[in-house]
């Protein structure tokens, strides 16, 4: 896992689908953001929680089908090498799917300034204790 200092970058919590995007269509806005990811443009933040669940989609036979082994192991090694992971001591309960939470109790613990997702449980949160939760788009628009 990577170090850097909060004023370098925008901190950030990558939703699992912007990961999962980013393998799938390479071409596209999520795509564009994990490639800040690994050029060190962003700072991501991350959990056992949330690695878990990345591996398990990618995993998923609708994944696997669309993809490679080595593409996906790609996505994972880069996620895994450029991302800082934390644990969460604060728990929140404010998003339907509880297993969503898990990403705004990152981002609490990392001081993000963001969730990027496409989640629209998360979406219509807009905010969260001053962390902005947008779309890959509206990321890339805010931080140009």
């Amino acid at each position: 896992m990577k170090s850097f200092t909060k004023q370098d970058k925008p901190i950030v919590v990558l939703d699992t689908n912007i990961v999962v995007s980013a393998l799938i269509a390479m071409e596209g806005t999520p795509a564009k953001i994990f490639e800040k990811l690994v050029l060190g443009e962003i700072g991501n933040y991350t959990s056992k929680q949330i690695i878990s669940e990345l591996k398990e989609v990618f995993n998923r036979r609708e994944i696997t089908k669309r993809t490679t082994r080595k593409a996906r192991s790609f996505i994972l090694k880069h996620y895994l090498n450029n991302s800082i992971q934390v644990a969460s001591k604060t728990k929140v309960n404010v998003v339907e799917h509880k297993s969503d939470n898990k990403f705004i109790e990152t981002a609490i613990e990392a001081k993000a300034g963001y969730i990027i997702t496409g989640d629209w449980h998360l979406l219509k949160l807009k905010e969260f204790r001053g962390i902005k939760i947008v779309r890959a788009r509206r990321f890339l628009e805010e931080t140009k």
